[in-house]
């Protein structure tokens, strides 16, 4: 049986959810930043504001050139979560299988369900209709159907805004051969100037390497994985986001508004970050044996060091103070710009063997009062004194783990 797979891709999503918000912002060039942070960037623009030129990832100040008139809104988290969540809701009408891809993406699969409502084509006419209606008019979204999710994104990226396209057997190859690389999911400019170093610009050029030369120079997996995207093949299924899959890591990472060079204050903003990952673990109930951080420095290069842990960790003070012998064999050439950590070889708590020493009950007991505080009455209510007045800026975009 072939499948059937709608992707569908809120157009300008923050943006949009703000016009939705603010009719007074409808039909003007708005962007929305990505943090209050002083180093941020547009993390989306409005329909009116991208006919400019306005792209995501524009910085503020190359974007206020293009356009003076530019309304600039500080994102919010949950305004954009909420709306995700409404618009979830509206897909699983037509199926329980919808996977989040992103906060503003969603796979469906409608293939035991498309006979009940008229096809494919019609659930994405309803599920447009239903968003204006129920969600709010300014809102629009491009479907892309196909017979995997591949070709259901290719499709959904072609029309913007408010388009759908379908794609099948017999369409396939007409429109994969006109399109850029790039256009691919899976396909970033990386990638497009390694090809190009086999003469490969397009998908036919693709259709043509040889499997030999795209193994040597990306190893076999991805080889064939570009062979597939070539074709137009893709058998990976759409796994609702109900069923979560066991995490495999855990990070989070700032970027400082502005460049530190001192010792200590590295130090202050690694611990600081080392007790935001444990939390993430603790929240999840998992449990790590492996820690890392990394750091990008002022010219954009980068360095990081990974170390084991003799024990299953969910302490933030404990990473941080296995990294600080890491630290001091790093030499520090230049200011930091941003820092980052993350807790790998993860494990749920369920599996981890209690500890029945006193001094790590005792300390168990401690993390456990400040989370139950901090989860009460708001983040960081109760922080570790040497981290008083360090806070993690804000972003607009990502779910995390628990989508809801």
């Amino acid at each position: 049986m072939t499948r059937k797979i709608l992707h569908i891709d809120m157009n300008s999503y923050f943006a949009t959810v703000e016009q939705q918000a603010n009719p007074l912002l409808r039909g003007r060039p708005i962007a929305v930043l990505g943090s209050k942070a002083k180093r941020t960037i547009i993390v989306a623009s409005s329909i009116e504001a991208k006919r400019l030129g306005i792209k995501t990832a524009s910085g503020l100040n190359e974007a206020l050139k293009i356009c003076p008139e530019l309304v600039v809104i500080h994102g919010e988290p949950r305004k954009y979560a909420d709306v995700t969540r409404r618009f979830i809701s509206i897909f699983e009408e037509f199926t329980d299988k919808v996977e989040i891809f992103s906060i503003d993406e969603a796979f469906l699969d409608v293939t035991k369900t498309a006979n009940l409502f008229g096809g494919p084509e019609k659930i994405a006419s309803k599920i447009k209709r239903k968003i204006r209606d129920e969600i709010g008019s300014w809102l629009s979204c491009s479907i892309g159907i196909g017979p995997n999710k591949f070709l259901a994104k290719t499709g959904s990226d072609l029309e913007k805004p408010d388009g759908l396209v379908i794609i099948n057997e017999n369409n396939k190859d007409n429109i994969l051969q006109n399109l850029p690389l790039e256009r691919f999911c899976g396909i970033g400019r990386a990638i497009s100037r390694r090809l190009s170093l086999l003469d490969v610009y397009t998908t036919g050029d693709l259709r043509k390497c040889p499997i030999a030369c795209l193994k040597e120079e990306f190893g076999v997996i991805s080889a064939w994985k570009l062979k597939q995207i070539a074709y137009g093949l893709d058998i990976s299924p759409v796994i609702s986001w109900r069923e979560q899959k066991l995490a495999k890591s855990f990070s989070c990472s700032r970027t400082m508004n502005r460049d530190i060079t001192s010792r200590d204050e590295i130090k202050k903003q690694l611990l600081f970050l080392f007790e935001k990952v444990a939390k993430k673990l603790r929240d999840d109930n998992y449990w790590a044996k492996e820690a890392g951080f990394w750091f990008r420095f002022k010219d954009f290069s980068g360095h990081g060091k990974v170390f084991r842990l003799g024990s299953w960790c969910c302490n933030g003070l404990e990473f941080y103070g296995l990294s600080l012998k890491q630290l001091s064999q790093i030499h520090l050439h230049q200011p930091v710009r941003a820092i980052g950590v993350f807790a790998g070889r993860v494990q749920l708590s369920v599996n981890v063997p209690s500890s029945f020493l006193p001094e790590d009950k005792l300390n168990q007991q401690i993390l456990e009062t400040m989370d139950s505080i901090n989860n009460r009455y708001g983040e960081d209510v109760i922080t570790r004194g040497v981290l008083t007045g360090v806070k993690l800026k804000e972003v607009v975009s990502g779910m995390g783990r628990k989508k809801f």
